[in-house]
């Protein structure tokens, strides 16, 4: 996703100035044409006198769409159009009536302010996605260093377990080895004192020497 929006605004800022410039002049001139085809067709001037701001409308759209460029040309279109289409003498640009010069120095100027005013909200609008996609680029990468933290506080928290775990393993096996090793030399003199106990006592009898019954009787249980 953040590839593709890297790639879409390098296009779109190394797009061509001059491919934008004749875009926007045919949009205007087409836009432009359109109305003026439509108010000759129905013949709505000087039926309706206030016919001339159904030009703003194409204004508005220009503004809003392509930028400045193409709202202002379209105003200047628009009057000239106006001028030589519906305002006597017909098909020439020179205007005899000083009403006629004025409505359409007003139309010019309302034209080019509402023009600079749309191309101004949309300027705003663009650097308000620009900002929320700036935003949401920043909340993605706090998600994933977020995300990236806790991997490593559980590995932390993992490897920690671990060592305790190994640790205790260890010292117990190594406290069993040394009881291990020290049982033998603990039960060593046990065992040679039971020996020396078992050692049969000789008493003589007939001229011989032979162990006594009792001193076997204590070395142990009597077998059959």
């Amino acid at each position: 996703m953040k590839h593709v929006e890297r790639v879409a605004a390098a296009k779109a800022s190394t797009e061509p100035r001059w491919r934008r410039y004749v875009s926007d002049s045919a949009l205007a001139i087409v836009g432009v044409a359109l109305v003026t085809s439509v108010i000759a067709v129905a013949q709505l001037y000087p039926r309706i006198p206030t016919i001339s701001f159904v030009y703003l409308l194409v204004v508005l759209a220009l503004a809003g769409t392509r930028g400045l460029y193409a709202a202002s040309l379209a105003s200047l279109l628009a009057v000239l159009a106006f001028d030589f289409f519906f305002f006597p003498p017909l098909d020439t640009f020179v205007v005899v009536k000083f009403d006629d010069l004025l409505t359409l120095c007003v139309f010019l100027a309302t034209a080019v302010m509402t023009s600079q005013l749309a191309s101004a909200l949309r300027r705003r609008a663009e650097q308000a996605r620009s900002r929320e996609r700036e935003l949401r680029l920043f909340y993605e990468q706090a998600q994933e260093l977020a995300a990236l933290q806790e991997q490593q506080h559980l590995a932390r928290e993992l490897h920690d377990s671990v060592s305790q775990a190994l640790y205790g393993i260890s010292l117990g096996a190594h406290t069993a080895q040394e009881g291990l090793e020290s049982e033998p030399e603990q039960d060593s003199p046990r065992r040679v004192r039971s020996s020396s106990n078992c050692t049969p006592s000789l008493w003589k009898q007939k001229d011989r020497w032979q162990p006594s019954p009792s001193r076997w009787r204590s070395c142990g249980p009597a077998t059959n």
